[in-house]
Order: structure tokens, then sequence, then C-alpha cells
């Protein structure tokens, strides 16, 4: 999984199962450098009631960010999901590239104005 996050490369080891009895898709994400400065675990299911999806993003911030609780809709081969944080929102897409195999996650906060920002771009291959 490599990319950029604020503008610089990062580079982070990841690995997707499935969780909880097949309930949710676990994302393991861990920063690739000798000692991590970052890591997390990104669950996300499928609300067949309500007819969306839902994730809960925990990483090494703790709890607090963890409180809230995307909702999104899968667009084709594109899965976006919102995270309502009181500071400003986060958008998540997930893309799917079937000719490469590869996955890219585009990760956009929400300006005061409304309009969106990139905040990170990943790719993640296959081993």
């Amino acid at each position: 999984m490599e990319g950029t996050l604020g503008g610089k490369p990062v580079r982070y080891r990841a690995h997707g199962e499935r969780a909880l009895q097949g309930g949710f898709l676990r994302l393991h994400m861990i920063d690739a450098a000798a000692r991590p400065q970052y890591e997390a675990d990104v669950y996300i299911g499928f609300d067949a009631k309500a007819h969306d999806f839902v994730a809960h993003w925990l990483d090494r911030f703790g709890a607090a960010g963890a409180r809230v609780v995307a909702t999104g809709q899968r667009d084709g081969e594109r899965l976006i999901l919102t995270f309502p944080y009181a500071e400003g929102a986060f958008r998540d897409t997930f893309t799917f590239d079937p000719k490469s195999g590869t996955w890219t996650l585009l990760l956009e906060s929400q300006e005061a104005s409304g309009s969106w920002s990139k905040f990170a771009t990943y790719t993640f291959v296959r081993a």
C-alpha cells in the first residue's frame, strides 16, 4: 500500500480479510517503517435492511475518532463512505480497477465551505 498523505509519500503494509464470521471486511494497515508511526483497522460491513454500508475506522489516535461511524453506498466499482466528524466530514472512496486488479483509496476532508479537498491517496497491490 503506497501513496501520499498531506502531499508526502507514505508506505504501509496492508492485509484484508473477512472478520466476525463474515459480517465485516477487516482492513489492517500499519506503517512500513522500522518504527511504525501509524496503525489502523477498518471494519466495513453491509447492512442488508438499510441497503448501505457501514464502516468503523479504529486507529492509533484512540477512542475519540472511533465514535463516528461512516455510512456509504456502492456505485459500480466504487464504495464511497462518509464519516460525519463534528470538525468536518471525511469521505473515503475505495475504487477497484478490474484490469489491473488493484484498489485505490482516496481520503478527502470537507471544508467549512462544503467543498472537498484531498487528504491522502493510496494504491493497494497484491504482494
